[in-house]
């Protein structure tokens, strides 16, 4: 006797499937973000032989981070997160692809090198928040908590860089760096493919008015100045890159370099903070039930265990205290980006998600190079000790005027729907 299969029993695995795609998407795509990472210097140095031509090929390669995301954010409201995605990783790997293409047929100059790298980044920097802005809708169709998701969905960019940079450096060493190249066109090709065709369509909604482009990026503006918790994370968020963003880019370095004795103990404490934020990242989803459920405490308690993990490498350790904070370090950061990006997708309205998404993660680039000059001027004239004090201080200056704050008290103000929360959500 043969029987059939239930189809209840089976649809719960088919409104997780989107779901699910989109997560393995994202993860593919951090993987090839951290493979560029590696690969771009190598292959520009080995190129031309020049560190001042491959310092710029950095310089190409990221300067667009600072603006890309904003202008990208209203192209995400306008065509859909769902297209925005698909477009933004199927030509972020085209341009990587054609990179070693080009160069080995055609010749490709220094200059057309840089614009491509520039190009690159200015299409593949809208992904993230273009995937961000279709997690709701997504969740609630999967029936997984918008903690669980964001959570999974945030661990992509920690886990693609901490397994993802050793594995190309690996592949650079057996198979050089153009290869490494190709794999990394290849994972945003995938990545482009799979939201292209198991992610389904969302209903269209009715069109509204037709509004221009600047018009559509001050739009956005004026909700993150008039929606008060989100003006204030904004804000929050500002703050501490610019204070953490020079840690390790910076003081780490210097610390391994004057304290330490050796440049390769920066590798174990990178390994290290980066492990810590990939547990403390998955580990929010289940944590967030009951011992972080307050979101306002969780995001200035984990602040505060950085400020004071931070005043403790004042006192200068060795290497084995220091993996230890190192990874305390970051197990206390994982939380932070799935706390906000909650709270945010469940204030935000559908249509307006891609423009503030932009917006505020523009805000937040825009702090990293400020925070490193500043830090670069703090440990040159006041020293390394002095420096890192100050930096830890000014957590604790933070998180003591944020207690204050009545806008971050509404992270955990139950969200009323709204006419345009009350839609059905469009992630085309």
């Amino acid at each position: 006797m043969t029987g059939t299969a239930d189809p209840a029993a089976a649809r719960p695995a088919l409104r997780r499937a989107p779901l699910t795609v989109l997560l393995v998407a994202q993860y593919l795509s951090s993987f090839g973000n951290a493979v560029t990472i590696v690969t771009i210097p190598l292959y520009v140095l080995g190129k031309t032989g020049s560190a001042v031509e491959t310092g710029l090929a950095g310089f190409a390669n990221s300067l667009p981070l600072i603006f890309a995301g904003a202008f990208g954010g209203v192209l995400i409201d306008r065509v859909g997160g769902r297209r925005m995605s698909v477009l933004s990783d199927l030509l972020a790997g085209l341009i990587i692809g054609l990179i070693p293409l080009l160069d080995e047929t055609t010749g490709l100059p220094t200059p057309a090198l840089l614009c491509m790298l520039f190009g690159r980044t200015v299409v593949a920097t809208p992904a993230t928040a273009a995937r961000l802005s279709m997690i709701k809708p997504l969740a609630e169709a999967a029936g997984v908590r918008l903690e669980n998701a964001n959570s999974w969905y945030q661990a992509a960019p920690r886990l693609g860089l901490v397994a993802g940079a050793p594995l190309a450096g690996l592949l650079v060493a057996v198979s050089g760096s153009v290869t490494g190249m190709y794999v990394d066109a290849a994972s945003f090709l995938i990545a482009s493919a799979l939201i292209a065709f198991a992610v389904p369509r969302a209903p269209a909604r009715p069109a509204g008015p037709s509004v221009g482009f600047g018009r559509q990026l001050t739009e956005g503006l004026a909700l993150v100045k008039t929606m008060p918790v989100i003006g204030a994370m904004t804000a929050f968020v500002f703050v501490t890159n610019f204070l953490d963003d020079a840690f390790t880019p910076l003081m780490l370095p210097v610390y391994t370099r004057e304290v330490l004795g050796n440049g390769e103990s920066l590798g174990w404490l990178l390994a290290a903070s980066g492990c810590g934020a990939i547990a403390g990242t998955f580990l929010y989803g289940p944590a967030s039930r009951r011992f972080l459920s307050n979101r306002r405490l969780t995001l200035l308690g984990c602040f505060a265990v950085i400020a004071a993990l931070r005043l403790l490498f004042v006192a200068q350790p060795g290497l084995p205290v220091m993996l230890a904070l190192t990874f305390l370090s970051g197990l206390a950061a994982g939380p932070l980006n799935p706390v906000l990006s909650t709270v945010m997708l469940e204030r935000v309205p559908e249509d307006l998600r891609g423009r503030v998404f932009g917006l505020t993660g523009a805000v937040g680039m825009g702090a990293a190079p400020l925070g490193i000059l500043a830090a670069g001027w703090a440990v040159e004239y006041g020293g390394l000790r002095i420096a890192m004090a100050c930096f830890g201080l000014a957590y604790v200056v933070l998180i003591l005027l944020s207690l204050r704050s009545r806008a971050l008290k509404e992270m955990d103000a139950p969200v009323v729907p709204g006419p345009d929360q009350e839609k059905v959500p469009s992630h085309d």
